[in-house]
């Protein structure tokens, strides 16, 4: 009943809750009754056609959310041991990151350390997203770039990946930053929150580059396709340049060198047994170095 709370106050009425939750809306509004019921308060007030929160309501959903998040986790460590495992580790791995050069080394040396391991991997492309899903419990980490990491999660580094500038087709033929600065202003295109930042646009303008941007507030994984399609160049990930220079264009290392730091993010409230051994392995096998809550 608490997950029908939750859904509601997300969800901002009955009829969206009942769809997230795939039940009908009479459904929903007999749980809530039945939980206003059992709880003794009333949870919302009708404002038009939205149900709001009363003050009640308010108090009570923090505390509801955390226990529906514990349920999940139970849920899913209880299926684990039925089946004789911890069960599996979800872990969200956003664009920015590019699993493909992040994940296969990291997840392999797991996976033969602890062959009855299984680790579901969910892309997710908005950091922001991803982030949310460990904090509801929906996966138990995720890859993120450290600027998108959050103060209110845990935090270990994973790996640093080199920031470029991936040039639009017409411009493939750049060999240096002294050719590209010949050709004048350079159109750009920036995501909502712009990898490297202000230190990218500092290392252009240092190389004499004249940064003009056309297009901004762009979803990470939209920019690739908005450079390849001749819209502007950008500043990404080696990685996320690939399908850039496929399509005939350019990917430069910026000057002076800058990273982007993978980071893995995950609660501390909880750490099923195999995140607990996961990290564990980052630390070197330090088990001291890690917290667990519960046996691995």
């Amino acid at each position: 009943m608490l997950e029908c709370l939750v859904a509601i106050a997300d969800e901002q009425g009955l009829g969206n809750a009942a769809r997230a939750m795939g039940v009908s809306q009479p459904t929903m509004s007999t749980t809530l009754k039945n939980l206003e019921t059992e709880l003794g308060i009333t949870l919302f007030h009708r404002t038009g056609n939205a149900l709001a929160l009363t003050p009640e309501g308010a108090a009570v959903l923090p505390l509801a959310r955390q226990a529906v998040v514990d349920h999940r986790t139970l849920e899913r460590l209880v299926d684990g041991l039925r089946e004789g495992r911890s069960g599996p580790m979800t872990l969200a791995v956003t664009v920015g990151v590019s699993y493909g050069l992040v994940m296969p080394d990291l997840v392999l040396s797991f996976t033969e350390s602890r062959p009855e391991a299984r680790i579901d991997i969910v892309p997710i492309v908005d950091p922001a997203e991803a982030i949310d899903a460990v904090r509801t419990g929906l996966v138990e980490t995720a890859i993120v770039l450290d600027g998108d990491a959050p103060d209110d999660l845990e935090q270990e580094w994973l790996s640093d990946q080199v920031l470029v500038l991936a040039l639009p087709p017409n411009l493939g033929h750049i060999a240096d930053f002294v050719e590209l600065a010949s050709t004048g202003p350079l159109r750009m295109v920036t995501s909502a929150r712009t990898i490297g930042g202000d230190e990218a646009l500092v290392a252009l303008q240092t190389s004499a580059i004249e940064p003009r941007i056309v297009l901004s507030g762009i979803p990470l994984n939209a920019l690739p396709g908005l450079v390849a399609g001749g819209v502007g160049a950008a500043v990404m990930t080696e990685p996320m340049s690939r399908p850039v220079v496929a399509a005939g264009g350019k990917a430069l290392s910026l000057e002076p060198p800058l990273l982007a730091r993978a980071t893995l993010v995950y609660s501390a409230t909880y750490i099923p047994p195999l995140l607990a051994s996961f990290l564990e392995q980052l630390h070197g096998g330090g088990a001291a170095a890690v917290h667990i809550s519960g046996a691995v």
